[in-house]
């Protein structure tokens, strides 16, 4: 067996490249090997809800109250069980949907905000009697980020059980709640999928009555 870094002879009975210290086990590219930190793990968000044993917070709001000293009132939060509302000062849940229920996703309300960062009305050279611009005002250039916001109601059953209102980047809130409802569904997901196309499931290629449709 040679080293597959420095191409030095390794015996059988060595592990390892004496020269380079290279290992001589085999590599599996097909392998899943997971990072192991060193770093001790800690909450990333600062939240007042409590949860369930395994439960961890994958996305979270503070709402507050107050222009100088802010205070908390509200807390919006979606974890890998369920997505729920909080109600900070009298510590209790207003609202509540579990994963496992399957609850359906929609957004409504989308509306763009667009931060500024320049742009106005100048003064030209010729309004102040010298050459320049035939023209006394000019719209300077405007840019900024577009950011985009809205409405994400929870329905099971067609009845709305909650609304996060006016979040950032709803879609992607939708995302991550449908991500966890695939999760959730486990063997039965190609079952609750094709429900909720309103037919049987198809293979890609297959056609509708045939007998390896499931």
């Amino acid at each position: 067996m040679f080293c597959s870094r420095c191409g030095s002879p390794i015996p059988a009975e060595q592990s390892e490249c004496a020269k380079c210290g290279t290992s001589s086990q085999a590599v599996n590219p097909n392998e899943i090997i997971t990072e192991q930190s060193n770093v001790e793990s800690k909450p990333q968000v600062k939240s007042n809800i409590p949860l369930a044993d395994g439960e961890r917070i994958l996305w979270h709001r503070d709402l507050t109250h107050g222009v100088i000293h802010k205070e908390v009132t509200f807390e919006d939060a979606v974890t890998n069980k369920r997505c729920l509302k909080y109600d900070v000062p009298n510590k209790r849940v207003v609202a509540q949907v579990g994963i496992e229920n399957m609850p359906e996703v929609v957004v409504m309300n989308v509306h763009r905000v667009n931060d500024s960062l320049g742009g106005g009305i100048f003064l030209t050279p010729r309004m102040l009697g010298l050459p320049g611009l035939p023209l006394g005002i000019y719209g300077g250039p405007r840019r900024g980020n577009l950011k985009i916001f809205g409405d994400v109601s929870l329905m099971v059953k067609g009845n709305i059980v909650m609304t996060f209102e006016n979040i950032k980047d709803p879609q992607g809130l939708r995302q991550l709640i449908q991500a966890l409802k695939r999760a959730h569904a486990g063997p039965m997901g190609r079952a609750w999928a094709a429900q909720r196309m309103g037919g049987p499931f198809r293979r890609f290629g297959e056609r509708a009555g045939s007998p390896d449709a499931v």
